[in-house]
């Protein structure tokens, strides 16, 4: 009776021990198990190196050749407005008043019409004075001819020396040279009358009147500006690297504010400007262009067309701020720099990067990178 309480301590002391036992032995068999695990998953299998060796495709693509088509490349330049041919025309004699002006500026004129017209009283008088002066002559060699003719009709019968008929002869020959100085004179005063009429030498337009009735006139004096046969010209600067491209009668779109004028090159010229590398282009324009003289215009020029190498303008990304393509090679691609031209109808122009005959990833590019592996889809160009 006296040993219970103390066997009953005892119990209580050894209950803790028994219940540790299988907690350890529980977090042993885990412990096996993920060590196990760990084996099974370090330890390779034949389809895992496989993977690992070869990696799956990553995208399914569209590609298609780079090939050579005919294209024609469009060339700008933008320049001023100018005359075809802007004729000055100037006072032809000095010190007459201004009698009239018959134009405005814009007025149409014809050849022959009078612009300017001086005082003619002065030239009018000196051609009056010149035309006596002929008809004086004409008397005087009238009278020669007659002392001549019988002088030599008297020296037929030997009735007068020889030495009176040469006399008479160079009367006559004095009188012709006379008559010839008065219709010099005579034709002199006609030019300065007719000099007092400032006439248009073509048909054109007025561009510029420089003087007014009452004015004085000065030799050289511009006095009218007018540009011929109203022709206008759009002289485009061009790069001189593409200046080898432009022909003359090539049509060119002429592009000022929304308005859109088809034109035609007339001519290159044939230098550059050393400081710009810029080429001057003449492009004549239509009449009915409705420009002016000083307007600032663009002009786009299509060139022939020449074989170049293309691409779908869809298999052209940017990388860097640069446009790249992705070459199929195997089965995998190559990211390549590229140079590109003009844009035409859904294709790229190609100057530097791919060679004719090349596959070229069109779909699906954008989500490609160096050496990516791909799998080309059934039935796409370029298979």
């Amino acid at each position: 009776m006296l040993d219970s309480p103390s066997r009953h301590i005892e119990s209580q002391a050894e209950a803790p021990r028994r219940r540790v036992w299988p907690a350890l032995a529980l977090g042993l068999c885990v412990l096996a198990g993920f060590a196990g695990w760990r084996f099974l998953a370090a330890t390779p299998t034949p389809g895992t190196e496989a993977s690992r060796a070869e990696p799956p495709p990553a995208l399914t693509v569209t590609v298609a050749p780079a090939q050579q088509r005919l294209m024609t490349r469009t060339v700008a330049g933008d320049g001023s407005v100018v005359a075809w041919q802007e004729l000055v025309l100037a006072a032809e004699i000095g010190g007459l008043r201004v009698a009239e002006v018959t134009v405005e500026e814009g007025d149409h004129v014809r050849a022959g019409q009078v612009l300017v017209r001086l005082e003619d009283a002065v030239p009018a008088a000196q051609l009056a004075q010149a035309e006596a002066g002929v008809a004086e002559a004409e008397a005087a060699l009238g009278i020669a001819r007659t002392d001549l003719a019988r002088a030599a009709e008297l020296l037929r019968t030997q009735n007068t020396p020889r030495q009176v008929l040469d006399q008479r002869q160079a009367a006559m020959q004095q009188a012709e040279a006379r008559l010839a100085s008065a219709r010099a004179m005579r034709d002199e005063a006609r030019v300065k009358l007719e000099q007092t009429r400032l006439r248009a030498p073509y048909d054109g337009i007025v561009l510029k009147r420089g003087i007014l009735p009452g004015a004085v006139s000065g030799v050289g004096q511009e006095m009218i500006r007018l540009l011929r046969d109203g022709r206008l010209e759009l002289d485009a600067r061009l790069p001189e690297l593409d200046l080898a491209q432009i022909r003359p009668g090539q049509a060119v779109r002429v592009l000022h504010g929304t308005r859109e004028i088809t034109a035609t090159v007339r001519a290159i010229a044939p230098v550059v400007t050393a400081e710009s590398r810029l080429g001057t282009v003449h492009i004549a324009l239509p009449a009915d262009a409705g420009l002016r003289p000083g307007m600032f215009a663009r002009a786009e020029i299509r060139t022939e067309a020449l074989p170049r190498i293309v691409v779908p303008q869809e298999a052209v990304v940017f990388r860097d701020g640069a446009p790249a393509i992705l070459v199929l090679q195997g089965n995998s691609v190559t990211q390549r720099a590229l140079v590109t031209g003009a844009r035409q109808d859904g294709v790229v122009e190609v100057l530097d990067g791919v060679a004719e005959g090349e596959q070229v990833v069109v779909s699906g590019a954008g989500f490609l990178t160096e050496g990516d592996r791909v799998r080309v889809g059934p039935g796409l160009a370029g298979r």
